[in-house]
């Protein structure tokens, strides 16, 4: 019995932890510059839901490393935070990450959106990482101008977009299930953040990031952040709505009195509906994701992890931050369910409806009295979906109090579903040499990972290089660039000076030669085995510092 009533649990819990992160370029996490493992201040620009432990420190370019006589890391060092990777515009740039609970075509378990999107200092002149941890914004009060321009705090969202957030009503029309949803704090005010933000709330501000927006994918006002690919487990369903949606290539429309978040509401109260234009971009490409099993920071079918080739456009110049989101929603909410937003007739105050979405319709009025919905299981019966439900999930009986045979899942209702997500740190890009015809092919080959054994990095990566196993024509221009932090646990393994961060890159024609090279020149100095240099000997392991890259004439 203990088995069955386990494989149900699964069956409803298993979205309720879950996570994304972004190895290439790299995922901040909101980690900065602290010398440890774990990020130091979760809410420093946005809310990434993530394991504490993720993320790459921001780059350094110290000489010879960003440390003080006890090899503690200095801020204060020459080039401390400002190993800034620079990207030619019309280069080719690997993007790649790692889902926790899976996405893909076909996925038995859930409903997935993957959005990459971009922001520049065209958006926010003042786009920065900073030199602290501080929040954006300011710490324990709402955000001001005074704590939002101090240059060591990062800044991303642009204040007056924080505050239209904070100030507009929310969407009403969306899905809150039993959450008491707090009234005061605007759109910043959510299922999954239902407190929303500011300091009467307990300061849950996340930077300078709209909640509702962070969730909710297309969004039905304006944002600065433009759209690059968009990954979906229904492609047919969904791509032709996301492409058309877009702020790439559609206005959007906002109040000039923040507070009213619809024309009606707008005009009838003293106000005047605008619609910004849009970015005047292609819209964003859209595919069906490869499929990814759940419970698993991996690869997936093809052996390599989830990636994205972006060919940097033309038009974009200057500092860059990129942003990755991780959208997902239990499969629980199916055909047979109350709680499925598919049926005729259904939409989002006037939105299209989406079957991602699920609106309003299927709340109950009073939180914590979720209306009772039929879930699929052995056998269906209708159960309420509230914060732990309690029933006889097997229909086994409820029985005495002596025997009770009712069960208890683990259900957090603002967790169904859930918004993930990840940042790089900011980046350049930069014009291409004069002397580089504009039809000529730019590949971008970048370092990913951090010192440190795998699990001292985990769920972050060891070192290794992206693309893997690259095959370029003959005329391909190769950008071979790294940045490392030094502000890395002086604990974690690696060679070389204590919580430095260094890669190598040998070239080699032949790459047995080298090996075999290598493994002569280490058996007669040091005594060493057989097969490869060991690492404790200063000599870096060939799998990190050896990559052939192979050219072909055409």
């Amino acid at each position: 019995m203990a088995v069955l009533a386990l494989a149900v649990m699964l069956s409803f819990g298993q979205l309720v932890q879950g996570d994304m992160y972004l190895n290439s370029p790299r995922g901040s996490n909101n980690k900065l510059r602290e010398q440890s493992n774990n990020v130091q201040n979760a809410n420093r620009l946005f809310d990434s839901q993530n394991n504490a432990a993720s993320g790459y420190q921001i780059g350094d370019d110290c000489k010879p490393a960003c440390k003080d006589e006890n090899n503690n890391y200095d801020v204060t060092k020459e080039g401390a935070t400002k190993g800034t990777m620079k990207f030619y515009q019309g280069s080719e740039l690997y993007i790649d990450w790692f889902v926790q609970h899976g996405c893909g075509v076909g996925h038995p378990n859930l409903r997935c959106q993957i959005t990459l999107q971009y922001m520049t200092d065209s958006d926010n002149p003042n786009l920065r990482d900073g030199t602290d941890q501080d929040s954006a914004g300011g710490d324990d009060e709402d955000p001001t101008e005074e704590a939002t321009a101090e240059v060591a705090r990062g800044y991303h969202e642009p204040l007056e977009y924080y505050q239209a957030c904070y100030e507009r009503e929310r969407n009403k029309g969306l899905f809150t299930s039993d959450q008491q949803i707090e009234e005061n704090g605007g759109a910043t005010s959510t299922r999954q953040n239902p407190n929303g933000n500011g300091r009467r709330r307990g300061n849950q501000r996340h930077g300078l990031e709209c909640p509702e927006e962070r969730d909710y994918y297309p969004y039905w006002h304006p944002t600065p952040w433009h759209d690059i690919a968009i990954f979906t487990n229904e492609p047919q369903e969904r791509c032709e709505y996301y492409r058309a949606e877009s702020q790439n290539v559609k206005e959007k429309g906002r109040c000039s009195i923040n507070q009213y978040n619809n024309p009606d509401a707008c005009t009838g109260n003293g106000g005047e509906w605008t619609l910004e234009p849009a970015f005047n971009e292609p819209p964003p490409e859209c595919w069906g994701g490869i499929a990814s099993r759940d419970n698993h920071n991996g690869n997936v079918r093809n052996g390599h992890p989830d990636y994205y080739l972006w060919k940097i456009p033309e038009h974009i110049q200057g500092r860059v931050v990129l942003r990755i989101r991780y959208n997902i929603t239990t499969d629980d909410f199916t055909l047979g369910s109350l709680a499925n937003p598919t049926e005729e007739g259904t939409s989002l105050s006037g939105i299209k409806a989406d079957p991602f979405f699920m609106d309003r319709s299927f709340n109950d009025p009073n939180p914590n009295n979720r209306r009772r919905s039929t879930f699929t299981g052995r056998p269906a019966v209708p159960v309420p979906l509230t914060q732990d439900p309690v029933a006889d999930w097997l229909g086994l009986g409820e029985g005495s109090a002596d025997t009770s045979r009712l069960l208890q899942l683990q259900v957090n209702t603002n967790q169904y579903g859930r918004t993930f997500a990840d940042r790089t740190h900011t980046f350049l890009v930069i014009e291409r040499p004069a002397d580089v015809p504009a039809d000529r092919r730019i590949v971008n080959y970048n370092v990913r990972g951090r010192r440190g054994n795998i699990v001292q990095v985990y769920p972050s990566v060891e070192y290794d290089f992206v693309p893997q196993d690259l095959v370029v024509e003959q005329g391909t221009l190769l950008h071979f660039q790294w940045t490392g932090s030094d502000a890395n646990n002086n604990g974690n393994a690696g060679n070389g000076r204590a919580g430095t961060d260094r890669s190598n890159l040998v070239q080699a024609q032949h790459v047995v030669a080298l090996l075999q090279a290598l493994r002569d020149s280490c058996q007669a100095q040091y005594l060493v085995g057989p097969l490869y240099p060991r690492a404790r000997f200063g000599i870096p392991s060939p799998r990190r510092v050896i990559r052939v890259v192979r050219t072909v004439s055409v």
